[in-house]
């Protein structure tokens, strides 16, 4: 993917690119959703109430698309400015290092050594794959 995404990018541009693939995404998704909810209906944690549903959908829906466009936006920017085999191993180590950070801060989940151990050995691969290009010893 990340390769695709940079040879669409270098093409279309950062912006273009972010916003039509949430278009064309959008427009995919529609017959998947309408199969869906004509097999299964609505989550059943709403009972059928579909004034909460919607209501859910437009809240978290958009804070979730907001922060998806803006990360994606950063991310299609950066692989307009750089080579895709620098880009994406940090952006990917980075989105792991923060959803396991955000994972306990705002989920509550628990931080377990292993976790920690994880995250150290991330940071140290990025500094370790990179230090010529980040200039570090």
């Amino acid at each position: 993917k990340p390769i695709l995404e940079k040879i669409s990018v270098d093409k279309l541009g950062h912006y273009y690119f972010s916003f039509l693939r949430y278009l064309i995404s959008g427009v995919i998704a529609i017959p998947f959703l309408i199969y869906h909810y004509y097999y299964n209906g609505f989550p059943k944690v709403y009972k059928n109430d579909a004034k909460l549903f919607f209501k859910d959908v437009v809240i978290w829906g958009t804070v979730v698309s907001v922060v998806a466009i803006a990360a994606i936006m950063a991310n299609y920017y950066l692989l307009e400015k750089y080579d895709s085999s620098f880009v994406t191993p940090i952006a990917e180590a980075v989105l792991l290092i923060f959803n396991a950070i955000f994972s306990v801060l705002i989920l509550g989940e628990t931080f377990t050594t292993d976790m920690g151990i994880g995250i150290g050995l991330i940071i140290s691969g990025i500094i370790f794959i990179y230090r010529q290009k980040l200039k570090l010893f």
